[in-house]
C-alpha cells in the first residue's frame, strides 16, 4: 500500500462545503484583499492563541520579520536561535535588519536550549552587556522555534531574557493550537509568528501568515507596516512593506479555526500510534516535554542509517521527508557569521540523522501499520 507523506486533499473534502461560500463570497463582492475576511479570522485566531492580537500577513515569513521589525529593536542587533530551523527563522532576523545568533539545541526536545542559552549569554557578557563573540554585536532578543510542532521551554527562556533585558519572541510555525505549562503557543513572550502555508497544521490555499501579540504597541506597528507603513491611504508614517493577507486566505482559515483542535488531536493519537508500532526498533523516538501540547506538525524520528531507510520506504512508495537536512550555521548563506562544522552538535545530530514520517489528520491505523512493518523489514535486512 502505498503512504503519502502528506495528504492535503482529504482534508479539503471534509471542509469543501463551508470553504465554498467562502471564496464565492470574495469573488462577488470582489474585496480581495484584507477586509471582513480577513479580521473575521484575526479575531478567531486571537481567541485561540489567548492574546489580544492577531495581525493577518502574506506568509510566514513576513511574520517572522514582521514580529521582530515591529519591535522597533535598535538595527544591528544581536538575536539568539537555534540552527534547526527552516531558513525564514533567520532570513526574518537579518530582514529586520539584525544579526542571527546560533546557539545549539535542547538533546530532547530539540528546540532551543535554555541551559545552553543561559551558558552563552553568561560567558559573553563580561562588559555588562551581552555582545557576540563571533560578530561583536550586543544581543538584544531570542527567537524560539517550536520545531515538529512542540513549544519550546518559554518559562525558562523568559527567565533568561528579564535576567539580561532581551527580548523574546516564538517562531511557531509549526506549533498551531499547541501549549506549554497551560499557555498556548503563540501567547509566549513579545510576539509570536505563524504561517499559514498549505502543509502546515492549519495551512492556507496558498500563502499566508500572522503574528500574535498581547503588545498593543507591536500589533499597531505591524498593521501599518504590513501596508506600505500606512494608516491612511497615500500616507506613510514608516517605510513599509507589502505585507497584506488575501481575502481568500482569511476566507479558507477563518473555516480552519473551528476544526484546528480536533484535526491536532488526530495527530496526536497517530504519533501516539506510531510510538507503539515502532517501540523496540533501533531508532530514536519524538519525546513530549511534561505539561506540553505536541500538536505533531511532523513526527521525526532519528537514526545514523536515516537516508538508507528513506530510500527503502520510497521503493516502498512510503513519504518520508527531511526536516531539515542541513543546519543553517553550515550553509553558504550563513558562512558570513563566521560558524564552523562542529560548533552544535545536538542541531547537527538532528539534522543528518532526522527523518519525518507520513503525519496528517486523516491518517488511520492501517496505513500506519504500513509504515511501521516497513521500517521493520529495514531493519531486520540489516
Amino acid at each position: 500500500m502505498a503512504v503519502p507523506f502528506l495528504d492535503l486533499k482529504a482534508q479539503y473534502l471534509q471542509i469543501k462545503d463551508e470553504v465554498k461560500p467562502e471564496i464565492d463570497d470574495v469573488l462577488e463582492t470582489c474585496y480581495y484583499v484584507l477586509g471582513p475576511k480577513v479580521k473575521n479570522f484575526e479575531e478567531k485566531f486571537a481567541a485561540l492563541c489567548g492574546v489580544k492580537h492577531c495581525v493577518a500577513l502574506s506568509s510566514g515569513t513576513a511574520a517572522v520579520h514582521g514580529m521582530i521589525w515591529a519591535a522597533d529593536i535598535p538595527a544591528g542587533s544581536g538575536m539568539i536561535t537555534p540552527p534547526n530551523t527552516f531558513t525564514a527563522t533567520a532570513e526574518g532576523i537579518v530582514f529586520a535588519g539584525h544579526v542571527p545568533v546560533f546557539v545549539d539545541a535542547d538533546p530532547v526536545t530539540w528546540n532551543l536550549s535554555p541551559a545552553k542559552t543561559e551558558e552563552f549569554l553568561a560567558g559573553c557578557s563580561s562588559t555588562g552587556k551581552p555582545i557576540d563573540p563571533k560578530t561583536g554585536v550586543e544581543i538584544k532578543g531570542i527567537v524560539g522555534v517550536d520545531l515538529y510542532g512542540q513549544p519550546a521551554d518559554y518559562k525558562a527562556l523568559q527567565i533568561i531574557a528579564d535576567k539580561y533585558g532581551l527580548h523574546l519572541f516564538e517562531d511557531a510555525a509549526q506549533s498551531h493550537d499547541g501549549s506549554r505549562f497551560g499557555q498556548k503557543t503563540g501567547s509566549f513572550g513579545n510576539a509570536a509568528s505563524f504561517s499559514f502555508y498549505p502543509g502546515k497544521n492549519m495551512g492556507a490555499y496558498g500563502e499566508g501568515g500572522a503574528i500574535t501579540t498581547d503588545s498593543d504597541e507591536i500589533a499597531a506597528r505591524m498593521r501599518t507596516l504590513r501596508d506600505h507603513g500606512s494608516e491612511e491611504k497615500y500616507y506613510y508614517n514608516f517605510i513599509g512593506h507589502n505585507y497584506r493577507m488575501s481575502a481568500f486566505q482569511g476566507g479558507v482559515l477563518g473555516v480552519k479555526t473551528k476544526y484546528i483542535h480536533e484535526w491536532n488531536n488526530n495527530r496526536i493519537a497517530a504519533a501516539a500510534r506510531y510510538d507503539s508500532l515502532l517501540a523496540g526498533l533501533p531508532v530514536e523516538l519524538p519525546k513530549v516535554a511534561d505539561d506540553t501540547r505536541h500538536v505533531f506538525h511532523l513526527y521525526a524520528l532519528h537514526t545514523p542509517v536515516r537516508d538508507k531507510l528513506r530510500e527503502f520506504l520510497a521503493s516502498k512508495q512510503i513519504g518520508a521527508g527531511l526536516h531539515y537536512p542541513e543546519p543553517l550555521h553550515t550553509q553558504k548563506a550563513y558562512a558570513y557569521l563566521g560558524y564552523s562544522k562542529g560548533d552544535f552538535p545536538v542541531c547537527e545530530k538532528n539534522a543528518y540523522e532526522n527523518m519525518t514520517l507520513p503525519m496528517f489528520p486523516e491518517l488511520v491505523e492501517e496505513q500506519q501499520v504500513e509504515v511501521a512493518e516497513a521500517i521493520k523489514v529495514f531493519f531486520e535486512k540489516g
